[in-house]
């Protein structure tokens, strides 16, 4: 199991700007704020939890599914690491990953 933290990607330290400067691109624009850069960065996981719910998986998996997701993006993980992160536990070690999978 992996308990480590993953320190590759967190918003708010990807946009370096001071006055409107950008200053990985040059440019001038007008930041975004943390929490619009926190939803950008975990569309991912959006877009994959409705892709599930299409799939018809039962919506207590999903949820336990993807905030834990959502706590692992919060302790460094990208959203693709946290979620192969947590179907790694749901395959092995959690038994109640597994259980709430197979209720319909």
């Amino acid at each position: 199991m992996y308990y480590g933290f993953n320190h590759n990607y967190h918003p708010q330290h990807n946009q370096y700007s001071h006055g409107g400067t950008d200053w990985n691109t040059h440019t001038f624009r007008e930041a975004k704020s943390l929490p619009d850069q926190w939803v950008e960065y975990i569309q991912p996981l959006v877009d994959r939890a409705l892709t599930e719910v299409e799939e018809g998986i039962n919506l207590t998996h999903l949820f336990q599914e993807f905030i834990l997701s959502g706590v692992l993006v919060g302790q460094g993980f990208t959203p693709e690491q946290a979620i192969e992160q947590v179907e790694k536990w749901e395959k092995g070690e959690s038994k109640l990953l597994q259980q709430s999978k197979a209720m319909k």
